[in-house]
């Protein structure tokens, strides 16, 4: 049986799966530079050797799922930093080195996942004047090389727009591989209204009700949310849809090219993902400003609480 057929078994019995934590924040922790237009993403050129650590680290803490520094090496974002003729080349020498990390986790299965994500897609004036079967064109070529590589499901990650966003989770949708759909929403309004991160006029209600009608997903996660609005996301999730649901939250600030992070106990952030996973998450572990020793804490607690695991 596969590692991915194991992790499909587990959410269908109930089970609970730990991911990762952060990558480009990681690395950036690590002394990695990030780059403005393309991030994390030229790491793969320039650290291998640190992004193959930090899967290490994270496999170590006791990630089931490790998520391949992808996230910014999209069509976008190499285009804008003048990397597109590199773009195979990145995305995959990510998948490897998270490979490597993985074929070392002798003692269990671990899963890669390979991210493609609305990065680039924020200045929306801009993208609506952009080709749009061109931009479907260059994620379809992105999930081709990710799935070459070997990983074993997608992650479309930071959809909020189902006509922009929605073009990368239709490439993902196509390889055939599981396609686990990352929807992140920002903070409340006055009256409580919940929109989604990047787009303040877009509801993450009606974001996804779209989003879900268009795409064949496997699971669907709230992440790159602030822990503070994650459950109010996941209210909205669990009404619209009744498959396995995770939770990964960002913690700190964005303040391009660099990460600000804020103090974030392991405690206080298993605490809340504890309480996630009591509610119904099956698929929790965190994303930007969240680390090693945040997964370790989580997979600890759930050890503790005798919750069913993957390993």
């Amino acid at each position: 049986m596969s590692v991915m057929s194991d992790i499909e078994q587990r959410l269908a019995d109930g089970g609970t799966i730990l991911l990762d934590g952060g990558m480009g924040t990681e690395l950036q922790a690590r002394g990695v530079p990030m780059y403005d237009k393309a991030w994390s993403a030229r790491a793969n050129l320039d650290h291998l050797d640190i992004v193959e650590q930090v899967h290490d680290d994270y496999v170590r803490a006791g990630a089931d799922v490790i998520i391949a520094n992808t996230f910014a090496a999209g069509p976008l974002p190499l285009e804008a930093a003048g990397l597109a003729d590199r773009g195979q080349e990145i995305n995959r020498r990510a998948v490897e080195a998270a490979r490597r990390a993985r074929d070392r986790a002798a003692d269990r299965p671990v899963a890669v996942a390979g991210s493609i994500s609305g990065m680039g897609t924020e200045n929306v004036s801009r993208i609506e004047q952009a080709d749009a079967s061109r931009l479907l064109d260059g994620y379809r070529e992105q999930a081709a090389v990710l799935v070459d590589a070997g990983v074993d499901l997608l992650a479309a990650e930071m959809i909020q727009s189902p006509q922009w966003h929605g073009l990368a989770v239709e490439a993902a949708v196509e390889t055939g591989l599981p396609v686990w759909l990352g929807i992140c929403a920002g903070a409340r309004d006055g009256v409580g209204n919940l929109p989604t991160f990047s787009y303040p006029e877009l509801g993450f209600e009606e974001a996804l009700i779209a989003l879900l009608r268009e795409q064949p997903v496997a699971a669907v996660a709230v992440m790159h949310t602030e822990l503070d609005d994650v459950d109010a996301a996941l209210d909205i999730v669990f009404r619209h849809w009744d498959g396995p649901v995770g939770a990964y939250p960002h913690h700190g600030d964005y303040r391009p090219p660099t990460w600000v992070f804020k103090p974030l106990a392991p405690e206080t952030f298993a605490a809340r993902a504890t309480r996630w996973v009591d509610r119904g998450v099956q698929i929790v572990g965190g994303c930007c400003g969240t680390r090693p020793e945040h997964i370790r804490r989580l997979c600890e607690e759930l050890k503790a609480r005798g919750t069913e695991r993957l390993a």
